[in-house]
């Protein structure tokens, strides 16, 4: 909560509340006040409209006359759609992104890699969650176009969530695994100047999470 006469920026509100949804801290459905989030960040309520509408537009809430804004519940039909976006723009990303990453970016890597390993003791899920989101932070980081930039962010926030429902049925030293390889395998390739090799742990990735994701869930997802 903001502190007394402090403002909080409309983007960080924005930042904050798109977490929330996407790590699972307000569930599908859920309400979202004006008032109740006018006074936590110490803002009036037109800010926070205008943010509520930003989460409308990335699908993320739901916003109805007379009923105010709700976490949109995530639809099957629309996860497959967006996955399948997803991935052709993952395909995309060899062509457009600057290698060698910066020392920030390979720092930020790194220390995601820690967490995950930290992960194993805590058994954290919305920890892991959490990490991955820094995860996608860290590409984002080293693409060279805003615009797919920015369509590649909207789509991947609007499937985050679809992972920590499903988490808990999975297994989830499997899942660190594999989230472990892709770091790594991240890594390495941002620290050469293998864009295609980049687009590529992207591509495979995501297919081997859809892949688990169809094997937890009566209706495949793709």
């Amino acid at each position: 909560m903001a502190e007394k006469g402090q403002r909080t920026p409309v983007a960080e509100i924005y930042r904050t509340l798109r977490d929330r949804i996407c790590l699972l801290d307000v569930e599908p459905g859920a309400r979202l006040p004006e008032e109740a989030l006018a006074a936590e960040f110490g803002v009036s309520r037109t800010p926070i409209r205008q943010v509520l509408d930003r989460l409308e537009y990335d699908r993320l809430v739901v916003q109805r006359p007379g009923a105010g804004a709700t976490v949109a519940v995530v639809d099957a039909k629309e996860v497959r759609d967006v996955w399948a976006v997803r991935l052709k723009i993952a395909e995309l990303v060899g062509d457009f992104v600057r290698l060698p990453a910066s020392p920030a970016v390979l720092e930020e890597l790194g220390d995601v890699r820690r967490g995950v390993d930290a992960v194993r003791v805590s058994r954290d899920l919305r920890e892991l969650g959490a990490l991955y989101n820094r995860y996608h932070e860290a590409v984002l980081a080293v693409f060279s176009s805003d615009t797919l930039r920015r369509i590649h962010d909207q789509l991947y926030h609007q499937t985050a969530r679809v992972w920590l429902q499903f988490l808990p049925e999975m297994d989830l030293d499997a899942e660190i695994d594999v989230m472990a390889d892709e770091v790594d395998q991240t890594t390495q390739a941002m620290e050469g100047s293998s864009g295609p090799r980049l687009a590529e742990i992207r591509v495979e990735h995501m297919q081997m999470l859809l892949s688990r994701f169809n094997s937890h869930v009566a209706r495949p997802l793709g």
